[in-house]
């Protein structure tokens, strides 16, 4: 008897609540729908909206290869002037367009050649000091790899994972399925970016 009149206090205090507030649900919507318009109003003009640490939204620049720098949104894996980063469609896209030299590493987490070859994979992009190129890790054939991976080696013809695919304005110089060590990958991102 007593949970039931808890039960009932809670229900009037809520709807008590509900029509004490000054927004209708229709209202409430309007307003997360011009939240959403703004958001995409401010990618459009080269902006997005961060979140600071105190929880206050500010616009940043999306476009910084207008200050000079390359502006991508996936994870950083190693490397700064070039980077190597977790593979996604728009940065993929954009860095094709680009003047870079583009490396695909098709990486699958279950197999052990793929994860010792990544330190160097690292290492190499680390020890890059130019801007000269941008890589990825494609997932190939494990949970993470999604379709948009899948249609990226099905067009590079890649038969198995730790295959490194080159780009250079667009077409395809390079197709490796060996194991690189960071000298190899060195030597590779000289020859190619130049």
């Amino acid at each position: 008897m007593v949970v039931g009149a808890i039960v009932v206090l809670l229900l009037l205090a809520g709807g008590w609540y509900y029509l004490s507030s000054s927004q209708t649900p229709s209202e409430v919507m309007e307003e997360e729908q011009d939240a959403m318009m703004d958001d995409d109003a401010a990618m459009m003009d080269g902006t997005e909206l961060k979140t600071m640490e105190d929880g206050t939204m500010m616009e940043a620049d999306v476009d910084a290869s207008m200050k000079g720098e390359a502006s991508f949104r996936s994870a950083v894996i190693a490397g700064s002037s070039s980077p190597l980063l977790e593979f996604d469609q728009r940065d993929y896209t954009a860095a094709l367009e680009s003047d870079r030299v583009v490396v695909l590493y098709f990486y699958a987490s279950w197999c052990p050649i793929c994860k010792a070859e990544f330190e160097d994979t690292k290492a190499a992009f680390d020890a890059v000091t130019d801007d000269s190129i941008v890589g990825f890790r494609v997932h190939f054939n494990d949970s993470a790899t999604t379709p948009e991976m899948e249609a990226l080696a099905r067009e590079y013809g890649v038969p198995y994972q730790h295959t490194k695919v080159f780009t250079k304005n667009g077409e395809r110089v390079l197709k490796s399925p060996e194991t690189w060590s960071i000298e190899r990958y060195l030597s590779e991102f000289t020859k190619y970016s130049k």
